[in-house]
């Protein structure tokens, strides 16, 4: 029997308030680190009723190791455990131990477990040993840094979310943070499926919206939400044919301008719609003489270029994407313009591609000093609540680091971390003449900006820095 244990104590944090995070639906997903892709098919009960929980952990498509656990020794306050029926262990006990300190309080989670390799057990088990130690620590520093978010950024009048655009890289992590912050949270959903999909489960209400349907009509109870975020677009990624380009406009103006349109006829409009757009509205740096751009200005695309559709596709899109939001401003909800940069998460985007390579032994390095403005995954849904929450910020907010660097010096980054050589090293040239006009606006784009209004209005970043932002989505923290 092998037995892994790991403590963490939590300033500022009552025991309770720590115990109820866990509890709270949406706690497993947060916990789950983006590399391990396990995930709920199912669940019944709850922690406090002796529930039972269904995962899967996928190893090709759709093929994938089934595990189930039951909930059992629940003492409110003080500890749960969750048991394994059935997986890939002969024993798995996990114990989850809370302690109180007066204002501060403490977690140990402690594993029990055995597996059954031969020969090969004692190997196997250092091997998860280590597991477990990245996974674990990972857990902390979550469960510490969401707390600590929704400490800090919270609005009373705010307690009903919808969302759209739930599904996406960015969606699907922000679901879960809000719902262990105590958020009441709805999908927005524009086509109703004919089966759900096999690993979704509901932590939250479903409200599928048809084109000829207002959205007041869909909400059962005749009320209202107290905010919006609009997260709506297709993955710019890919060959961009005249179809492609199509649908990342549609996807974004359109359905914005329909959701704008929607909110300001409700007969209880929300208080903010915090809305996506990108930093790819500032242009490429050769039209712009290297600018450092900052959001606090009065930066404006000329819409009246006549040529701005074809010369700067991207920027084009952003622009009308933000002057969609103009009917829901005009209605008198706050409006923010999230202009995100490149997102750094394990689990989706540019980092994701990167991964991949790595995985394949076939590592890119692009051989150019472009720069990139990024923000951690964790850091964005921290901003999206801050966002939300302050009522004195409104129009575009850059959502960057602190801290831009030159796109070396990320493939560098990842060299460090994961003690390699990235071995094909390309031209932005050659980049050029494989992917087209996509790559001029994602591997080789090239803005720098700043994040004026976050810090003007007091922002704190947990991830601010390039190679902590990795380690942790990586699961290489020294």
């Amino acid at each position: 029997m092998n037995t892994f244990t790991i403590q963490s104590k939590f300033e500022g944090v009552p025991l309770s308030l720590l115990f109820d995070w866990h509890i709270k639906e949406g706690a497993f997903e947060r916990l789950t680190p983006p590399w391990l892709r396990l995930y709920i098919t199912s669940k019944k009960g709850s922690i406090d009723n002796g529930g039972s929980v269904n995962l899967k952990l996928p190893i090709f498509g759709d093929i994938g190791i089934k595990w189930i656990v039951k909930h059992t020794e629940y003492t409110k306050y003080k500890s749960f455990t969750d048991v394994q029926i059935k997986g890939l262990f002969s024993h798995w006990k996990h114990h989850h131990n809370f302690f109180d300190f007066g204002n501060n309080s403490a977690l140990e989670d402690k594993i029990e477990y055995d597996i059954k390799i031969g020969p090969l057990k004692g190997f196997f088990s250092r091997v998860l040993d280590n597991e477990l130690k990245s996974m674990f620590q990972y857990r902390h520093r979550i469960t510490k840094m969401d707390i600590d978010s929704h400490q800090r950024f919270k609005n009373p009048k705010i307690k009903n979310i919808l969302i759209s655009g739930s599904n996406g890289f960015i969606g699907s992590a922000l679901m879960p943070f809000l719902t262990t912050g105590g958020y009441y949270a709805s999908r927005l959903l524009r086509n109703k499926p004919k089966l759900l999909p096999v690993k979704e489960y509901e932590i939250a209400k479903r409200i599928y919206l048809h084109p000829s349907e207002t959205l007041q009509s869909r909400i059962d109870d005749g009320g209202g939400f107290d905010a919006v975020i609009n997260l709506n677009g297709d993955n710019i990624f890919g060959l961009w044919s005249k179809a492609k380009k199509k649908k990342i406009f549609d996807s974004r103006v359109k359905h914005t301008r329909s959701l704008c349109t929607n909110l300001s006829q409700m007969d209880k409009p929300p208080k903010v719609l915090v809305s996506a757009s990108a930093i790819g509205i500032y242009g490429n740096s050769e039209k712009n003489d290297y600018k450092v751009f900052d959001d606090t200005g009065d930066f404006r695309v000329n819409n009246d270029d006549n040529n701005l559709e074809d010369n700067d596709y991207l920027s084009y899109v952003c622009s009308q994407w933000e002057e969609a939001t103009e009917v829901a401003k005009n209605a008198g909800i706050r409006v923010v313009n999230l202009r995100t940069g490149i997102v750094l998460g394990s689990s989706g985007g540019v980092l994701k591609k990167i991964i991949i390579l790595n995985k394949l032994k076939t590592n890119i390095v692009i051989k150019h000093d472009n720069w990139l403005s990024w923000i951690s995954l964790d850091d964005l849904l921290r901003i999206i609540l801050f966002c939300m929450c302050n009522d004195s910020v409104s129009g575009p907010v850059n959502a960057v680091s602190r801290n831009s660097v030159q796109f070396l010096q990320l493939t560098n980054m990842l060299e460090k971390i994961w003690k390699t050589k990235m071995n094909i090293r390309v031209s932005p040239k050659m980049i050029k003449s494989l992917l087209g006009e996509m790559s001029k606006y994602t591997i080789l784009s090239d803005i720098k900006s700043t994040p004026g209004k976050l810090i003007a209005n007091g922002f704190n970043f947990v991830y601010d820095d390039l190679e902590s932002a990795l380690r942790h989505t990586l699961g290489k923290m020294q």
